[in-house]
């Protein structure tokens, strides 16, 4: 009998080997090589980088804001692996550009009202200065959602960090792969109760004289119009409603305006020089040193996808990708003032992607502004331009299993204990529980599709998730804000979203920290330990202790 049981055991043994391979089967060979000796050596080289940064106490004449709609630090982690297996690396140990900027900060993204935000309320926040409500931009807490009430006047309405470097004489801009409407742009310009309200046709009907839509906001409002470069989508809601626009968003406009040529009429009254481009080509060839304004609008909707852009050459013609945007609106601002600029630049389909459980559409979204930011640290000096990368908000997106060291970030993690394989990236919420439920089953522990049996690596393929959605929602946690540049040093722990703003009124002096150029700063110094002695120390006590653990 007790033979019996231990080779009925041996089998069951056997078999659950044969189903939960060994994770060290396909073991990369380089990790070998990461011994004590490589991560000391490695510990050490970043210490003393620690201990030798400075802070940067300079006033900031330039701003560059880049915003990653729904980055979450599980994108950026995924982001960072997905870029160096692009570049042949296993990726876990590749650095994303700004993942090297020397500050970092965690930011609380809820809005006022919700304990999840949304992505209009979060650019209130981060934008000025003030917490808003779920839905609405730039406007208070005492302006309610969805309701227009202009009897309140102006008393809710909050003015952005562009306001605040319009008045303090900076060019100004923003770049957006989503329509210039959408929430993260509009929270430069608009004052809106309801984000959606981007065309006459949106609002509320009793309301239309009342309460201006988005577009309107962008084109004869301040600090819309004085915008000097407005690259993006959305060009369905500037022009008088017509067959030409997208079924896929049916905000067009009823009122026969043509706000695009309201535009061009604005800065001819006002004897400014300006261009209109709708297509990639126009940008490149733009002459940039002749002229006082921009508008870009290169597609109806959103800017397509980078993956479609790449891939489909006719695509890539109508369409700029951000770096093309990122940096002609660069070298743009930086001919208009001697007194620097602000630029906003968001990579706005990392979140819509994500919404459609499509991770691998997210991920090279989070690669290609990745590359916009190592071109912005290019173009400018960290002396004098803080550079800030950060989200609105994360999404309910994860990295689980075990994966191998170098697994493919797409790939399949690992076997579950029904036998079945499962893919590293997966969502809490969404669409793709749809494309991955098992419907030809009646076994409870085999609920979803192997996915070694399905396409995982494809762009259009969306990932398990666990809660069915039309739209994946959004992730509730704290989101990372990475920065270098003038007092970048200010982000140092967890702030509220809201406190964005301030850092940068506070390092570009302007809007409510306009004078705090007139109080004397001290001397830069170590932003680690202070002198030279003690660094020499406390390398000297590393290298002891290394010898004493080696012998």
């Amino acid at each position: 009998m007790l033979l019996l049981l231990l080779f009925i055991l041996s089998v069951l043994g056997n078999a659950a080997s044969k189903t939960k391979p060994s994770t060290t089967e396909f073991e990369p060979p380089q990790i070998l090589k990461e011994d004590q000796d490589f991560w000391y050596a490695q510990g050490k080289e970043d210490l003393l980088r620690a201990l030798n940064r400075q802070l940067n106490l300079n006033t900031a004449k330039n701003v560059i804001f880049f915003l990653g709609d729904g980055m979450g630090v599980s994108t950026v982690t995924a982001a960072r692996i997905h870029a160096g297996q692009k570049l042949g690396q296993t990726g876990e140990e590749h650095y994303l550009s700004f993942e090297k900027f020397p500050n970092l900060g965690l930011l609380k993204t809820y809005n006022v009202d919700k304990q999840v935000a949304d992505s209009a309320g979060t650019a209130t926040a981060y934008l000025t200065g003030v917490k808003g409500r779920y839905g609405t931009l730039g406007l208070d807490v005492s302006a309610p959602y969805n309701i227009c009430r202009s009897d309140l006047g102006t008393k809710p309405h909050v003015q952005s960090v562009i306001k605040w470097a319009q008045d303090a004489g900076k060019a100004t801009g923003f770049v957006t792969t989503t329509r210039v409407t959408h929430a993260t742009p509009a929270g430069l310009y608009a004052h809106s109760a309801n984000r959606d309200w981007e065309c006459d046709s949106q609002v509320p009907p009793a309301n239309r004289h009342e309460c201006k839509d988005i577009a309107r906001q962008l084109i004869e409002d301040e600090p819309g119009r004085n915008i000097n470069i407005i690259l993006g989508g959305g060009r369905q809601v500037f022009e008088a409603a017509n067959d030409n626009g997208t079924a896929k968003w049916p905000c067009k406009r009823g009122d026969n305006l043509d706000l695009i040529e309201a535009w061009k009429a604005d800065k001819k009254k006002r004897e400014k020089s300006h261009l209109f481009l709708e297509n990639r080509d126009g940008l490149l060839n733009a002459n940039l040193d002749d002229t006082d304004f921009i508008l870009g609008l290169f597609a109806m909707n959103h800017i397509p996808y980078e993956l479609d852009r790449t891939e489909d050459p006719k695509i890539g013609e109508m369409a700029p990708g951000i770096e093309d945007m990122t940096e002609k609106a660069i070298h743009f601002l930086q001919k208009k003032s001697d007194k620097g600029f602000f630029l906003l630049v968001e990579g706005g389909r990392i979140d819509h992607a994500h919404h459609k459980n499509n991770a691998l559409l997210a991920l090279e979204e989070a690669v290609a502004m990745n590359r916009a930011v190592s071109i912005a640290e290019r173009l400018t000096d960290n002396k004098d331009t803080l550079i800030l990368v950060t989200a609105d908000h994360s999404h309910t997106f994860n990295i689980n299993g075990y994966p191998v060291r170098g697994n493919k970030i797409t790939g399949v993690s690992g076997v579950g204990d029904n036998g079945y394989n499962y893919t590293t990236l997966s969502y809490s919420s969404g669409p793709g529980f749809w494309n991955n439920v098992n419907n030809q089953t009646t076994d409870p522990s085999k609920p979803w599709l192997d996915a070694s049996t399905l396409d995982i690596h494809n762009k259009t393929y969306r990932q398990l998730s666990q809660i069915p959605a039309d739209d994946a929602f959004h992730g509730g946690e704290d989101v990372a804000v990475y920065a270098t540049g003038p007092m970048s040093h200010l982000f140092h722990g967890v702030h509220e979203q809201s406190y964005v703003a301030h850092v940068v009124g506070h390092a570009a002096c302007m809007g409510p920290y306009s004078t705090a150029c007139e109080v004397p700063k001290p001397e830069a110094q170590s932003a680690g330990i202070a002198t030279t002695i003690s660094h020499v120390l406390t390398l000297l006590m590393a290298l002891i202790s290394t010898m004493i653990l080696k012998y």
